[in-house]
């Protein structure tokens, strides 16, 4: 089912929006986290850092989400689908999800579960892939409902949570910049910096996926020049 329409929001203050990994950055309050299983074949559960990722002609996926707790965090699903979507088209000229009513059908499947993972992400991608590096279909992304921390919005906190986890469905691995969505894995910033750690809350306050292009053009010219362009895998 597809979420309602996309809509821009503005937390006002996101220093509590995220659970987070340890009590060091529970201090700190502003970790968003995401956990990518990549299982790979043949390969160790972190895949040794290999490049994993879609062929090309296997865009745009589909997507499929669950209906979530409120529509105003379908809205932040639908956003965060779109603005991936502005991204890819910027450096591929090509959408990289497209929405599917039917569950079946669905290459990314996002869904809204009660139990918490053990480590406290909000968020979590379980990915598999092939021994090239090709990402097996489904990937499945599950999400805890966000909860209101004082004047926290909500919504804010999980279209962060979801862009964040659509970038580790293409594959995309955790960044060091703080000004990423991709931000960040655990003890990689100093978040005890202020000048990074001010970077890091502004990037959760107005989050720009165009900082990501760069990346995003660099890995998939890397990953496809790996497998070969022509390569398919459904």
């Amino acid at each position: 089912m597809r979420p309602g329409a996309a809509r821009e929001r503005s937390g006002s203050n996101l220093i509590t929006a995220l659970l987070l990994l340890s009590s060091a950055f529970a201090l700190l309050a502003l970790t968003i986290t995401g956990t990518v299983k990549a299982a790979l074949s043949s390969e160790p559960a972190n895949g040794d850092h290999r490049l994993i990722g879609h062929p090309r002609d296997r865009f745009p996926l589909t997507v499929y989400a669950e209906p979530a707790p409120s529509k105003g965090m379908d809205s932040a699903i639908a956003s965060a689908v779109e603005r991936w979507n502005r991204v890819f088209e910027q450096v591929f000229h090509q959408a990289a999800f497209k929405w599917t009513d039917t569950k079946a059908r669905a290459n990314i499947l996002l869904q809204f579960v009660k139990v918490q993972n053990v480590n406290g992400e909000m968020g979590e991608a379980v990915i598999d892939a092939d021994h090239r590096g090709v990402i097996r279909l489904p990937v499945k992304i599950s999400l805890i409902p966000p909860r209101a921390h004082g004047s926290t919005d909500v919504c804010q906190v999980l279209f962060d949570v979801v862009a964040h986890e659509l970038g580790h469905a293409l594959g995309l691995p955790h960044s060091t910049k703080p000004n990423s969505i991709m931000c960040c894995e655990p003890h990689t910033v100093d978040l005890a910096d202020p000048v990074t750690r001010a970077a890091y809350i502004e990037a959760r306050r107005h989050p720009d996926l165009n900082s990501v292009a760069p990346d995003l053009a660099a890995y998939y010219s890397n990953f496809w020049r790996t497998i070969g362009l022509g390569s398919r895998s459904n």
